[in-house]
């Protein structure tokens, strides 16, 4: 995670997880908690392959994260890293 931070790069949670096998969104809260602890931003995507699943669960997940430590995340517009308050 401390690599990830450096690099600036940011972790998706994705909530598609629900939908197949792993029972959920991931990753894990204990990974999102270290992700936090390193300064790892964070992204959200619901793998939306119908309009009815875009943002699927958006408001559950900033409430997990805002519980985690976590007030902001980040979009991409153009290939350009926007950073936004959590709803």
């Amino acid at each position: 995670m401390q690599v990830i931070a450096e690099c600036g790069v940011a972790i998706e949670i994705n909530t598609s997880g629900k939908t197949k096998l792993s029972g959920g969104w991931y990753p894990a809260d204990a990974i999102l908690e270290r992700a936090h602890h390193f300064g790892v931003q964070v992204t959200f995507g619901s793998d939306a392959h119908k309009p009815s699943r875009v943002a699927d669960d958006l408001e559950e997940v900033a409430s997990r994260l805002r519980e985690i430590g976590y007030r902001e995340w980040v979009y991409y517009k153009n290939k350009q890293k926007q950073v936004v308050s959590l709803p």
